[in-house]
């Protein structure tokens, strides 16, 4: 019983946290050129961050496992079918799964294979050189390649101050 209350008290206080979070400035990552990403697609094809230069990307470290990165998934989505004309391109960069599985987790959700871009990051070190603290974890790059902001947990796509973000970066 003392086992199962301290369970739900944890995952309480992880709701709550993640209820509170924010975009933050990247200055609170110590670095802001992001390190390279250099993955294979789920085409075998090399993905490149620089290959982007000239892009607002968003990058989007998340899991099939994760329950918050599938609901995300969809708003990512919605955010590529509206930005994409205006230069914003995801990177959806998945942590150690196969891409069998990653594969069936597109078609039993019925999201086209490439909507876009996925990174396989076979041993998470392209997650552990970024700084990232949880899944999903999401980076805004502007076109020159810098970091603007970055958000630890789920994230709504109509959130004001990320659009405001976005559409400042998109320009």
């Amino acid at each position: 019983m003392l086992i199962r209350n301290l369970l739900c008290l944890a995952v309480l206080l992880l709701n709550c946290n993640l209820v509170f979070a924010e975009w933050a400035s990247a200055s609170k990552l110590g670095f802001s050129r992001p390190p390279n990403i250099e993955l294979k697609d789920l085409h075998g094809k090399t993905i490149h961050l620089h290959d982007y230069k000239g892009k607002v990307v968003l990058v989007n470290f998340w899991a099939t496992w994760c329950e918050s990165c599938k609901e995300e998934f969809s708003k990512l989505i919605e955010l590529q079918e509206k930005y994409s004309a205006k230069g914003l391109v995801i990177l959806a960069v998945n942590l150690a799964e196969s891409k069998p599985k990653i594969q069936t987790f597109l078609k039993s959700h019925l999201f086209p294979e490439n909507i876009f871009d996925i990174a396989l990051d076979n041993n998470s070190l392209t997650y552990k050189e970024w700084k990232a603290r949880g899944i999903p974890t999401s980076y805004l790059v502007n076109q020159q390649g810098r970091i603007q902001e970055f958000w630890v947990g789920t994230f709504e796509a109509d959130d004001a101050k990320f659009i405001q973000a976005l559409e400042k970066t998109l320009q």
